[in-house]
Formats: C-alpha cells, structure tokens, sequence
C-alpha cells in the first residue's frame, strides 16, 4: 500500500468515496441529502482540497483506492500564537478496514503537517463514532470540545 497525494483525474473516484463517508456518518447526523446540487458543492468544496494539495490517497499496488484522507492549516480571524493543522475526511472502505490503513493515513498526515510547520493536530469525530473515537484515541488523540446539539 502507497499514500499519495490526490490529483484530479482521481475527483470523481474521492467524490464516490467522500460520499460514502457521509452516508456511514448518516446514523450520528441524518441531515445531508445527496442532491445534484450537493453533488456539485462536494465536487467543487474536494476539487478545491486536491487544487491546494490538501488531499491524500491510499491505494494497493495495482492503484486500487482503499482509503482517502485530507489536510488543512487552521486559519483563526484572530492572531494565533499555534500553528495548528486539521485532519479530516479519514474514510476506507470497508473490506479493507482492520488493516491499519486508516492509521498509516493519519500517521502520514500528521508527518506532513509537521514537515509544514504545525505544532498541534485536530480532527472532529462525532463522539458516538466509538470506532473511529478508539483509533484515534489509540494514536494519541485528546477530547478537547464537545458540540452540544438538541432536536427542537
């Protein structure tokens, strides 16, 4: 297995991916639709990540995507005194989880953010995603915010 970085040939292949990750997140928040329009802003919002180089690839030897995941500096409308990075999008697909993939990603990323600089990585999960709270968890990952929602 290789990690790489996303170019756009590969858009409608991580667009395929990207949306499977949404609709396994659908049982801890049901309210994104796939919609033509929806279509296109995920299109547009990934095409964006892979322009700035943000996007990462895993795939086997015969290039066969097993698993994506992304990277972006954090920007705060206030002056910073950390250079902070966020992973995101960690998504493999599911006969090849249990394999360490999503830990190589990760692993992979934070290296790269540091190489960049970064002093502190954050990622979101939501925190009934025990699964993924365990990986990452495992790899050194504190609770630091909670998001607080209520049904009205």
């Amino acid at each position: 297995m290789k990690i790489r970085e996303a170019k756009l040939s590969d858009l409608s292949q991580i667009n395929n991916f990207w949306w499977n990750l949404i609709f396994e997140q659908e049982r801890y928040d049901s309210r994104i639709i796939r919609s033509n329009l929806n279509e296109n802003r995920s299109n547009n919002f990934l095409r964006e990540r892979i322009i700035k180089r943000g996007f990462f690839i895993a795939e086997d030897e015969s290039s066969e995507i097993l698993g994506i995941g992304s990277i972006s500096q954090e920007f705060h409308f206030l002056q910073t005194n950390k250079n902070i990075w966020n992973i995101s999008d960690i998504w493999v697909k599911q006969e090849f989880r249990r394999m360490k993939i999503a830990t190589r990603l990760v692993s992979f990323l934070e290296k790269l953010a540091q190489s960049k600089g970064a002093e502190e990585i954050r990622l979101t999960v939501y925190s009934e995603n025990s699964k993924a709270n365990s990986l990452y968890e495992s790899l050194g990952y504190d609770n630091l915010i909670s998001t607080l929602s209520k049904t009205l």
